[in-house]
């Protein structure tokens, strides 16, 4: 089981961070550090989405983020550098040339975004491919995994994964990792989590390793929380290594870990095992 250390704009547009998050990020176990290749040019002014999130805003927000070509090849070579795997995930089609000339290994396609990139597929050059299902129907999921088997694409992993910032539990879907497995013929698997890890103590990323996920994807900073936008669904070091031991661990272990009972159970269970 593979851990992807998502990350995302945690950085704040800085390379200098982004660097030492590599660095932290491999000490702690990742397997493949990853960013984000959104541009703001790519951003389209919709009148309805002004309430919610104004374009100027909106705009220069993403253009503060924006790493250079320079600065990809520099995250790029900190990851070779430091024993990870590089991946960044494309937004746009057009992107493929800059995308091969960085020189990442691996690439990932948002749920969102795969209309905009799968028919450039073939123009970029990767060894795994990884799809966010996000914002995908199930007749989208098949759709598209019916292109990439046509495309002879073999190497790829659907993560199953909820568009939804911090993702409540009741909307993790975990059920869907067997049934993509066992329904959709899909060989492997993983799961892209953004549920917040201050609340529910790493449970749900610990209950899809326990699944037998190919590959885990979680957000990960090196500042405090309230220091970038997606602080609050992002992992810290010591998370990530926590997720780590827990997925290097035999399978009945996790089970023991797991289902340990609580004082309430033990309770229970001297209770009705004495008492009757």
């Amino acid at each position: 089981m593979k851990i992807i250390a998502e990350m995302c704009q945690n950085h704040n547009g800085k390379i200098s961070t982004l660097q030492s998050m590599v660095v932290r990020a491999a000490k702690s176990g990742a397997d493949i550090c990853k960013i984000q290749s959104i541009k703001a040019r790519d951003l389209i002014n919709w009148k309805e989405f002004e309430d919610f999130r104004p374009y100027e805003k909106e705009y220069e927000r993403l253009k503060s983020l924006e790493l250079s070509i320079d600065d990809e090849k520099r995250f790029v070579a900190a990851c070779k550098t430091h024993g990870v795997k590089p991946m960044t995930t494309i937004f746009n089609g057009r992107d493929a040339r800059r995308f091969n000339k960085v020189g990442y290994e691996d690439l990932k396609i948002s749920g969102y975004s795969v209309n905009k990139v799968l028919p450039y597929i073939k123009t970029f050059n990767f060894k795994r491919l990884y799809i966010s299902t996000s914002s995908l129907s199930l007749k989208e999921i098949n759709k598209f995994k019916k292109i990439l088997d046509n495309k002879g694409i073999k190497d790829y992993t659907f993560l199953n994964c909820t568009c939804i910032y911090p993702t409540p539990l009741d909307k993790l879907n975990l059920q869907n990792i067997d049934f993509f497995r066992n329904e959709l013929q899909i060989e492997k698997v993983g799961f892209s989590d953004h549920s917040n890890p201050y609340e529910d103590n790493l449970l749900s990323s610990k209950l899809a390793i326990y699944q037998g996920i190919e590959v885990l994807e979680r957000h990960f900073t090196i500042l405090k929380p309230e220091d970038t936008r997606d602080g609050k669904v992002s992992i810290t070091p010591d998370m990530l290594s926590e997720l780590k031991r827990f997925g290097e661990l035999s399978k009945v272990q996790q089970y023991e870990e797991l289902n340990e009972f609580n004082e309430t159970q033990k309770f229970n269970h001297n209770y009705y095992r004495n008492r009757f």
